[in-house]
Protein backbone atom coordinates (compact mmCIF):
# COMPACT_ATOMS: atom_id res chain seq x y z
CA UNK A 1 0.00 0.00 0.00
CA UNK A 2 2.72 2.22 0.86
CA UNK A 3 4.57 1.81 -2.24
CA UNK A 4 1.39 2.65 -4.41
CA UNK A 5 1.42 5.94 -2.81
CA UNK A 6 4.99 6.04 -3.26
CA UNK A 7 4.22 5.47 -7.20
CA UNK A 8 1.57 7.78 -6.98
CA UNK A 9 3.59 10.70 -5.37
CA UNK A 10 6.32 10.42 -8.21
CA UNK A 11 4.57 10.51 -10.85
CA UNK A 12 2.61 13.77 -9.75
CA UNK A 13 6.69 15.00 -8.78
CA UNK A 14 7.46 14.49 -12.24
CA UNK A 15 4.56 15.72 -13.98
CA UNK A 16 5.18 18.89 -12.28
CA UNK A 17 8.30 18.98 -12.67
CA UNK A 18 8.27 18.56 -16.52
CA UNK A 19 5.08 21.41 -16.51
CA UNK A 20 7.47 23.49 -15.08
CA UNK A 21 10.52 23.18 -16.92
CA UNK A 22 8.35 22.81 -20.19
CA UNK A 23 6.65 26.36 -18.87
CA UNK A 24 9.87 28.25 -18.94
CA UNK A 25 11.21 27.44 -21.95
CA UNK A 26 8.37 28.07 -23.75
CA UNK A 27 7.92 30.93 -21.64
CA UNK A 28 11.57 31.84 -22.80
CA UNK A 29 11.08 31.10 -26.43
CA UNK A 30 8.00 33.17 -26.74
CA UNK A 31 9.78 36.66 -25.31
CA UNK A 32 12.43 35.98 -27.44
CA UNK A 33 10.53 35.47 -30.81
CA UNK A 34 8.53 38.51 -29.16
CA UNK A 35 12.06 40.62 -28.88
CA UNK A 36 13.25 39.49 -32.22
CA UNK A 37 9.55 40.70 -34.03
CA UNK A 38 9.80 43.84 -32.33
CA UNK A 39 13.26 44.42 -33.61
CA UNK A 40 12.62 43.18 -36.95
CA UNK A 41 9.15 45.49 -37.16
CA UNK A 42 11.42 48.70 -35.95
CA UNK A 43 14.15 47.59 -38.69
CA UNK A 44 11.50 46.84 -41.41
CA UNK A 45 9.74 50.42 -40.60
CA UNK A 46 13.27 52.15 -40.66
CA UNK A 47 14.63 50.70 -44.08
CA UNK A 48 11.36 51.92 -45.58
CA UNK A 49 11.59 55.53 -44.41
CA UNK A 50 15.18 55.42 -45.36
CA UNK A 51 14.40 54.38 -48.80
CA UNK A 52 11.06 56.14 -49.65
CA UNK A 53 11.05 59.57 -47.20
CA UNK A 54 14.84 60.22 -46.81
CA UNK A 55 16.65 59.11 -49.80
CA UNK A 56 17.08 61.23 -52.60
CA UNK A 57 14.45 63.81 -51.44
CA UNK A 58 14.33 67.74 -50.44
CA UNK A 59 15.76 68.62 -47.46
CA UNK A 60 12.60 69.79 -45.30
CA UNK A 61 11.58 69.94 -41.38
CA UNK A 62 9.50 66.53 -41.79
CA UNK A 63 12.59 64.92 -43.51
CA UNK A 64 15.05 66.00 -40.51
CA UNK A 65 12.57 65.02 -38.13
CA UNK A 66 12.07 61.67 -39.65
CA UNK A 67 15.71 61.08 -39.93
CA UNK A 68 16.71 61.71 -36.52
CA UNK A 69 14.04 58.94 -35.32
CA UNK A 70 15.29 56.68 -37.67
CA UNK A 71 18.49 56.90 -36.42
CA UNK A 72 17.59 56.88 -32.70
CA UNK A 73 15.73 53.49 -33.61
CA UNK A 74 18.91 51.91 -35.11
CA UNK A 75 20.63 53.04 -32.65
CA UNK A 76 18.54 51.00 -30.20
CA UNK A 77 17.62 47.90 -32.31
CA UNK A 78 20.34 47.97 -34.80
CA UNK A 79 23.49 45.15 -34.97
CA UNK A 80 26.95 46.76 -33.88
CA UNK A 81 27.48 47.54 -37.73
CA UNK A 82 24.64 49.38 -37.86
CA UNK A 83 25.14 51.56 -34.59
CA UNK A 84 28.21 52.70 -35.85
CA UNK A 85 27.01 53.98 -39.76
CA UNK A 86 23.90 55.72 -37.66
CA UNK A 87 26.41 57.35 -35.39
CA UNK A 88 28.82 58.29 -37.87
CA UNK A 89 25.79 59.68 -40.45
CA UNK A 90 25.18 61.81 -37.27
CA UNK A 91 27.99 63.12 -37.07
CA UNK A 92 28.59 63.77 -40.68
CA UNK A 93 24.96 65.54 -40.60
CA UNK A 94 25.72 67.50 -37.55
CA UNK A 95 29.10 68.71 -39.42
CA UNK A 96 27.28 69.85 -42.07
CA UNK A 97 28.73 67.29 -44.40
CA UNK A 98 26.55 64.78 -47.09
CA UNK A 99 26.19 61.49 -46.03
CA UNK A 100 25.65 58.46 -48.36
CA UNK A 101 22.50 56.31 -47.11
CA UNK A 102 23.81 52.64 -49.19
CA UNK A 103 26.52 51.42 -46.20
CA UNK A 104 23.58 51.95 -43.65
CA UNK A 105 20.59 51.07 -46.11
CA UNK A 106 22.40 47.47 -46.93
CA UNK A 107 23.36 46.31 -43.52
CA UNK A 108 19.70 46.74 -42.86
CA UNK A 109 18.82 44.49 -45.72
CA UNK A 110 21.64 42.13 -45.08
CA UNK A 111 20.31 41.86 -41.78
CA UNK A 112 16.81 41.85 -42.24
CA UNK A 113 16.65 39.24 -45.32
CA UNK A 114 19.05 36.94 -42.93
CA UNK A 115 16.29 37.10 -40.06
CA UNK A 116 13.78 36.58 -42.62
CA UNK A 117 15.64 33.31 -44.15
CA UNK A 118 15.59 35.14 -47.28
CA UNK A 119 18.50 34.77 -49.54
CA UNK A 120 21.14 37.39 -49.41
CA UNK A 121 21.26 40.00 -52.06
CA UNK A 122 24.25 41.91 -53.37
CA UNK A 123 25.11 45.32 -54.61
CA UNK A 124 23.29 48.69 -53.67
CA UNK A 125 19.64 48.76 -54.14
CA UNK A 126 18.43 50.77 -57.59
CA UNK A 127 16.51 54.26 -56.60
CA UNK A 128 13.49 55.46 -58.62
CA UNK A 129 12.23 58.70 -58.28
CA UNK A 130 9.60 59.99 -60.37
CA UNK A 131 9.86 63.96 -60.58
CA UNK A 132 6.24 65.45 -59.62
CA UNK A 133 6.20 68.25 -62.24
CA UNK A 134 6.29 65.81 -65.03
CA UNK A 135 4.01 63.26 -64.43
CA UNK A 136 0.34 63.81 -65.68
CA UNK A 137 -2.61 63.38 -63.57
Amino acid sequence: MDIDYLKILVTIILAVLGWSIGHFFTDKRSIKSRRRDLVTEYLIAGYRVLTNEVSHREVSTERNEKLENILSDIQLFGSIEQISLAKAMADTVSCGGEFQLDPLINSLRDDLRSELNLRSATGNIRWLRFDEKNVDV
